[in-house]
């Protein structure tokens, strides 16, 4: 399989993981397949207090399942964020998130993806605009998430880290909210809609 990520999607889950950048955060992937290619058309951040809070997770899970769909799209995928800089694998906890999203989605038969942010590759990202994507493609293997044999398979607009930096630099990431901010005031709008018009 082949995954391609917009600009929405890639910058506003880079810019969910600098709103927490002391915690981790997650959230789903939404789009759709064509033949042996997924389209990741946006992202939906679920968590930033902590992954193994399964009700908050139920919620979000439901709520997302059902607001991709009416847009004719579903849940192709899950991205995760480490607290720490030099953890670089996703939790018991983030891999069952992401195996529910996975089997509540719509991506066909082991195509859904995880999306693993790079902390190493942030700094170059988010500041000078350059570098490779700061995310790392994981994929469904057995009963387990690892990290795609060819990173190759994930496919990042040519501007998005020039495009992520300046949205960094005006302070956007204040801008993104998840379920556990909408579940703590309801005027914070997991969907993000100002904000994507600002990321389209």
């Amino acid at each position: 399989m082949k995954y391609t990520l917009s600009d929405r999607a890639y910058c506003k889950l880079i810019l969910h993981a600098l709103k927490h950048p002391l915690r981790s955060v997650c959230g789903a992937l939404v789009g759709r397949c064509d033949g042996d290619v997924v389209q990741v058309i946006d992202a939906i951040p679920y968590l930033h207090t902590t992954v193994a809070t399964a009700p908050n997770a139920e919620i979000a899970l439901e709520q997302s399942c059902a607001y991709a769909g009416s847009g004719g799209n579903a849940l192709v995928g899950y991205y995760h964020a480490n607290e720490r800089m030099d953890d670089d694998r996703m939790s018991k906890h983030a891999a069952k998130i992401a195996d529910c999203v996975e089997r509540n989605g719509g991506a066909p038969g082991g195509s859904a993806c995880a999306l693993l942010v790079d902390a190493s590759a942030l700094a170059e990202a988010t500041e000078r605009g350059t570098g490779r994507a700061a995310v790392r493609l994981l994929v469904k293997k057995g009963a387990g998430w690892e990290r795609a044999s060819d990173q190759g398979d994930l496919r990042v607009g040519g501007g998005a880290n020039a495009k992520l930096s300046a949205l960094a630099r005006d302070g956007k990431a204040k801008a993104v909210f998840d379920f556990d901010d909408h579940l703590d005031d309801i005027t914070a709008d997991w969907r993000n809609l100002a904000l994507n018009e600002e990321l389209d």
